[in-house]
């Protein structure tokens, strides 16, 4: 018998779009085989929020299994749709054959062309099979996490040597709105071995005869190649997901900024990506000199607006209310300007405008509101500062991606002259492991203080920080998820100290 796996990238609550995509699988000419495997969430599209309990939807989904079952002569069907369960939406699968549909809540075995098919919407790890299965298949949506990829291919292995059967693994991709799904597709024979592996990150269809013989495979990607193929491809298909195909964003000849930009030309070609170095009275030299190295080794696009007239037409506009701003309030008022302008040139150019902040600024607040965090997407929004260097070092390694100078630049918003980042907070190198401590862990101030050696009133700082800046995340565009802890998930109350 041979199974065909496919990654699927659907489009959110486009049933109609994703049932006319599964009847071209079926009706394609190869690869042939006896079933055609989709996973979860294939004709519903996933995350859906409030449109799971949309009646319409429902419905909708319900047609689709019809229309399909039309089309299934000789080839079966495994796919996702949604459904309802003693009153409630929930995410199902369905098997079809010669018109005949038979619906999969948790787990089923069914009889197929003398074989025993048990078909499962569960992780490996949580399931258990069924004892005269002669296979198993997981048709699932799991979010991509940093690292997670040998751990759920280990998962497979161990669940198919435990119950001496094949088990195929066919999981969901596509980006949604944050959310990063790898379409990973594997299968192991039942000694346990890794004998069928796809591409990550693209559509494709694998083969699978349960009557052949395999050479085991191996996953041999580094967990920064892994996790830099993830970044790129949830980027892109945000992107193409939102009607467009370019991005723009402010260029600083910082990190950032820098790694934002190799990342969108890797996503959308660098023809497609629109880098703006937004110089003030702060901006040195090197900088304007490390964003031109970098524009050149990317081959993007690079223009130069400078912000001080803006600047100074808005000063004299509220001279009469304020003859003298705050350093702080200046300081504001550059990064909202600098956004304006690249909202207006984004808006010109039908770009979408991307922020460049990391996590660890996210995290203590070291952004402005409507200024450096404005923009539909946070591409590296779930990557403390430490992590960039790390990705960089690795963009790095067989030749000079992004420029040594802006790697080994000390972290400047260049908001106020000679500032750093450090002027304020613990470096990076630490500042990251408190976060970790604390977002990850629930250390207390006390706790982190003693453990990485640092003073109780920078620990309690660096933690009030956190708490108070959750005003300004709620109000920020949603960030790319590769971690267990996103912002996304992890709302702080806004408290005026720290006192867990």
């Amino acid at each position: 018998m041979k199974i065909n796996l496919a990654s699927f990238n659907p489009l959110a609550a486009d049933t109609a779009g994703n049932t006319a995509r599964v009847l071209e699988l079926l009706r394609a000419p190869t690869p042939k085989a006896d079933l055609l495997v989709l996973p979860e969430a294939a004709l519903c599209g996933c995350p859906l929020y409030d449109l799971f309990d949309d009646k319409r939807l429902l419905a909708q989904n319900q047609s689709a299994l019809k229309e399909i079952a039309k089309e299934t002569k000789e080839t079966a069907v495994v796919l996702g749709y949604m459904d309802r369960l003693q009153g409630q939406s929930a995410t199902a699968a369905a098997f079809i054959y010669k018109g005949k549909i038979t619906k999969i809540f948790d787990t089923e075995t069914v009889d197929f062309k003398g074989q025993k098919l048990q078909i499962v919407l569960d992780a490996p790890e949580n399931a258990q099979a069924d004892p005269d299965a002669d296979a198993v298949l997981f048709a699932v949506a799991r979010p991509y996490l940093k690292g997670n990829v040998s751990p759920r291919l280990d998962a497979l292995k161990k669940f198919a040597k435990k119950y001496a059967a094949p088990s195929l693994l066919c999981n969901l991709l596509g980006g949604g709105d944050g959310m990063i799904f790898d379409g990973l597709l594997a299968a192991a024979d039942k000694k346990g071995a890794l004998v069928l592996l796809g591409e990550l990150f693209r559509e494709q269809v694998l083969t699978f005869d349960l009557t052949a013989k395999y050479e085991s495979v191996s996953y041999k990607v580094s967990v920064q190649g892994e996790l830099f193929d993830a970044l790129a491809f949830g980027l892109r298909d945000y992107v193409h997901k939102s009607g467009m195909d370019k991005v723009m964003f402010g260029v600083s000849g910082g990190i950032d900024s820098a790694f934002t930009a190799a990342l969108a030309a890797k996503a959308l070609g660098g023809e497609s990506v629109y880098c703006v170095s937004l110089p003030s009275y702060c901006t040195s030299d090197l900088s304007k000199t490390l964003a031109g190295q970098l524009a050149r080794a990317l081959g993007v696009n690079l223009e130069e607006v400078g912000v001080m007239p803006v600047l100074g037409a808005v000063k004299e506009a509220v001279a009469h209310i304020v003859s003298h701003p705050k350093d702080a309030t200046e300081q504001e008022l550059q990064s909202r300007l600098r956004t304006t302008i690249l909202g207006a040139l984004a808006g010109e150019y039908n770009a979408m405008l991307i922020s460049t902040d990391d996590k660890s600024e996210c995290a203590v607040g070291s952004f402005v509101l409507y200024g450096d965090a404005g923009g539909c997407l946070q591409p590296i929004g779930d990557l403390y500062k430490s992590e960039i260097y790390e990705l960089a070092e690795y963009l790095n390694r067989d030749g000079e991606i992004i420029p040594r100078g802006i790697i080994e630049r000390a972290p400047t918003s260049e908001l106020s002259p000679n500032q750093k980042d450090e002027d304020q907070l613990p470096p990076y190198s630490v500042l990251d492991k408190m976060l970790r401590a604390y977002l990850e862990d629930g250390l207390t101030a006390e706790e982190i203080a003693k453990k990485f050696r640092v003073k109780a009133a920078v620990a309690a700082d660096v933690l009030t920080r956190v708490n108070q800046a959750d005003l300004k995340r709620r109000q920020t565009a949603p960030a790319l998820q590769v971690s267990a802890h996103p912002f996304a998930s992890v709302l702080r109350p806004i408290i005026k100290k720290v006192n867990l």
